[in-house]
């Protein structure tokens, strides 16, 4: 495999590869252009010609050919280096027994999929079609999605085994064909078929809805070699680029909700076909985006969905919103009303933080008195496991629910908290890996305060007036210190950028994107972001003195010096 990926690398120019998903601009010795993984104005994204690697200063991402790809298009290692093979013209050498045999059922499912789009554009398909086109889909739909249709004959694949290169044995190992008393027959019969495929667009399984008589409404195939429904989100391989240009996906919950969405104007939506959201599937869509709507049936079912659905996604590091739908609707329906796509896009901006969500789902339990101690602690054993800083904003509204005061809504939380094991174990392909000395690698300041310095470098009247000690006491990271420090020395922005650059710091600059990226959100009022960025720092520090006096009260360790100054904090915070 070693072998492998040197060709691949002698073979390809890694500015050729970026260059076909990022416009690069030569600057001396290697390019540069805008990020695809995050949002920036101001290109921090370079790609170095000579050593082949690419770095990001804004987001920190960066490595070789392969981890682009692998970032940029969702990819496993086996799937790039297969894409990157195919791209330079090189028969792969490492192609172990189980690859091959699993390059087998892919083509296996390919030959399936086609003989039953085939069939839905054949006379056998008449009927279907009918079904179809009365729900508004056509047939540029029906090419667009690969839709197909499976007739009812119990061995309309198992006959094809002999009259192709196809064997029975691997149609079985597919999922398609099923071993009964009587022999072998096909597993979909008399269904719409909905073809499932890997982020790549391999198909790797099938779906199938029944247009008339008994029997259950949809069919879906099982596990196998290829595919795991854990793994797997209908519609990825179209959607990807969707979610990346915009920033976040759509989930809802069936084939039909994601098509329709799809026709409708939204190509960022993918399904996870009525399975509950795993820990992999948000991880696929954290590879593309940092934000996720949910929109699930507006029933009981898609309600307590849809919030284990979010919990997951906090986890997996995803900001996350739910959108209500009208009663007794999903997303098929809305859309498929005249004006659907217009109130659905409407939805989709009021849509519900976790917090509200889990707050509205609740609120109603916990004003009645016999079902308010579970739903309470639901409620709470929930929100425990977001971090505190996501939680604050909340904290009036949880006071007001729960009738009691923010400080006490914020002790019942600690004291729910649960803090996981987590082995320290060194340099292990799947985590961070650590410094020779073992301590952990070092993350990325507050982003208010890389906003501040970031305003500081910006703008030369700022540096003209600003108190070093004072913008010392509202700084609390030693490196940021020191950054503001060299800024303030005299020496020139550029002088000090290419001392940067030269010593191969990559933190500096990394914190000037960052904070420059931040500082877009707001007006360009240099002056008055100045003073909302100390306020936020300074009412930071207050609070977080505040957590430290309220703990030592509740352990009776607080001095009388202390409660009064808890008291004087607790006023200026305006806690009740």
């Amino acid at each position: 495999m070693g072998d492998d990926v040197g060709r691949i690398k002698d073979k390809l120019d890694i500015v050729d590869v970026i260059g076909d998903y990022v416009k690069l601009i030569r600057s001396g010795q290697s390019y540069k252009g805008l990020c695809p993984f995050h949002d920036e104005k101001t290109p921090s994204f370079h790609v170095s010609q000579e050593r082949q690697t690419w770095h990001c200063f804004g987001c920190g991402k960066g490595g070789d050919i392969f981890t682009f790809m692998m970032d940029r298009e969702g990819l496993s290692f086996a799937e790039t280096l297969d894409v990157l093979s195919k791209r330079a013209g090189i028969e792969l050498q490492f192609k172990s027994e189980e690859g091959k045999n699993r390059k087998n059922l892919f083509e296996v499912m390919e030959y399936v999929s086609n003989r039953y789009i085939k069939t839905l554009r054949g006379d056998q398909g008449a009927a279907a079609r009918s079904y179809l086109f009365r729900r508004g889909i056509d047939e540029k739909v029906c090419r667009d999605f690969s839709l197909g249709w499976a007739p009812p004959s119990w061995d309309f694949l198992v006959k094809d085994c002999g009259l192709s290169s196809m064997e029975l044995g691997d149609l079985v190992r597919c999922g398609m064909a099923i071993q009964g008393d009587r022999g072998y027959y096909d597993r979909f019969r008399g269904r719409i078929i909905f073809p499932i495929k890997d982020i790549s667009g391999r198909t790797i399984a099938f779906g199938g809805r029944i247009t008339e008589g008994d029997g259950a409404k949809y069919l879906n195939s099982p596990e196998t070699e290829i595919y795991s429904k854990r793994k797997t989100l209908y519609l990825i391989e179209k959607a990807k680029s969707a979610i990346r240009e915009k920033g976040h996906a759509i989930l809802v919950e069936g084939y039909m909700d994601a098509i329709r969405s799809h026709m409708n104007g939204f190509p960022q939506t993918v399904a996870t076909l009525g399975t509950a959201l795993t820990e992999e599937q948000a991880t696929i869509i954290k590879r593309l985006a940092d934000r996720v709507y949910i929109c699930y049936d507006a029933d009981g079912a898609g309600q307590a969905a849809a919030l284990r659905g979010m919990y997951v996604l906090q986890k997996a590091g995803l900001s996350v919103k739910v959108v209500s739908l009208p009663k007794g609707k999903d997303p098929d329906d809305l859309l498929s009303d005249p004006d659907g796509a217009i109130e659905y896009k409407d939805r989709l901006r009021s849509a519900l933080s976790l917090v509200d969500y889990h707050i509205a789902l609740r609120e109603s339990a916990m004003a009645d008195g016999d079902s308010r101690k579970s739903a309470v602690e639901d409620l709470l054993e929930g929100l425990a496991s977001l971090d505190m800083v996501d939680i604050s904003p909340y904290l009036p509204k949880l006071a007001a629910v729960l009738g009691i005061r923010d400080f006490e809504v914020l002790d019942e939380l600690r004291s729910r908290k649960r803090r996981p094991f987590v082995p320290h174990e060194k340099n292990t392909p799947d985590g961070p890996v650590e410094d020779m000395d073992g301590t952990p690698p070092l993350t990325d300041p507050d982003k208010t305060e890389m906003a501040l310095i970031a305003l500081l470098w910006q703008q030369g009247e700022l540096r003209k007036n600003c108190d070093l000690q004072e913008l010392f006491c509202l700084i609390s990271d030693d490196r940021l210190k020191l950054m503001a420090s060299s800024i303030l020395s005299g020496d020139s922005c550029d002088s000090l950028e290419r001392r940067w650059l030269e010593a191969g710091d990559s933190f500096q600059i990394r914190v000037l994107a960052k904070g420059g990226s931040y500082l877009e959100e707001f007006p360009s009022d240099f002056n008055r972001n100045w003073e909302l960025f100390c306020s936020l720092l300074r009412r930071k520090k207050a609070q977080m003195r505040y957590n430290e006096l309220r703990v030592k009260m509740l352990q009776g360790a607080a001095s009388p010096e202390e409660i009064k100054e808890h008291e004087e904090i607790r006023q200026i915070l305006c806690l009740k």
